[in-house]
């Protein structure tokens, strides 16, 4: 039997006054740090504020890098070095912003968030930066339209670009807006960017088991597994794709609740030093190239 109309509409608005009544749900004390002001040079600034510039600078280093080279019309750094330090940075960028989510699920944190934005901005110029100077510069044959996908690893890449820029215009809080319900679902590209990368990986380093060297920069230190991008993407992407399991949030959401944080903690360790370990070459790449790039004096190996 229906219930009354009446007795609906009461019932609605007492659920809306307890709700109110409710007491608002209390801040992560790093959070609740992190909102506080401090002074600076004269003017009053969030720490988080602060903490997320500071953590977003690093961000434009593969741009600054080739900046030099670009400016100079460098055709031999750029040639040389510019799928590798562009490349790696794009790389770099989309596994910080596909970390944001889980450190939210580890440390109940939110302060950091923005960074997500932000990495996801820089990581489409990035690539995007990529993708035009790998057109004008490169020497695969069949000129524009060769050097973009004249390989299967090349149109894949090329695919990758092309679904990072819809992203980048839709990053903005207007995009938001207008496109309502529908903006989170478009957000998820960025997971199809993510397999999209390893089949590139993948398509370009044989799989892992390429002749020589065995990957990118292993000259620099004789380390050719911790220097192949296709074991430094997939030993990333574990615990990022874990954490992203259902069954996975709750169990750690449970663990939260029940006060066993370090249990969680204890159990994430070996992926987390994992994780650091294939970053940290990730990075060494990165500035050795990136340096050697913006000194005109390219280095590979």
């Amino acid at each position: 039997m229906a219930k009354p109309v009446a007795a609906t509409g009461v019932a609605r608005r007492r659920s809306a006054e307890q709700a109110q009544e409710r007491p608002p749900m209390a801040k992560n004390p790093v959070d609740a740090w992190m909102d506080q002001d401090f002074k600076f040079a004269g003017s009053v600034i969030k720490r988080k504020t602060a903490a997320v510039f500071l953590l977003g600078i690093p961000a434009l280093a593969p741009l600054f890098f080739m900046s030099r080279a670009v400016v100079e019309l460098n055709s031999n750094t750029m040639n040389q070095v510019e799928a590798d330090v562009l490349g790696t940075g794009s790389m770099a960028l989309l596994i910080l912003t596909l970390t944001i989510t889980p450190l939210v699920t580890l440390t109940r944190q939110h302060w950091f968030v923005p960074l997500r934005k932000w990495y996801g901005v820089t990581l489409a110029c990035t690539a995007t930066a990529d993708a035009i100077l790998a057109a004008v510069t490169t020497s695969f044959a069949g000129g524009v339209i060769g050097r973009l996908t004249g390989h299967t690893f090349l149109l894949v890449g090329f695919v990758m670009v092309s679904l990072l820029f819809p992203l980048l215009l839709i990053s903005n809080s207007r995009a938001q807006r207008r496109l309502g319900k529908y903006w989170k679902p478009l957000q998820k590209l960025t997971y199809v960017i993510w397999g999209l990368l390893f089949l590139h990986l993948a398509l370009l380093e044989g799989f892992g088991f390429q002749n020589g060297t065995n990957g990118p920069s292993s000259g620099f230190d004789h380390s050719p597994v911790l220097h192949q991008r296709l074991y430094q993407l997939t030993a990333c992407s574990l615990p990022l794709l874990l954490l992203r399991l259902r069954p996975v949030k709750r169990w750690v959401a449970r663990q939260q609740k029940a006060g066993r944080e370090r249990a969680v903690y204890l159990t994430f360790l070996p992926l987390a030093v994992l994780y650091i370990l294939f970053f940290a070459y990730i990075v060494n790449e990165e500035i050795l190239k990136g340096v050697s790039a913006f000194r005109l004096q390219p280095v590979n190996g």
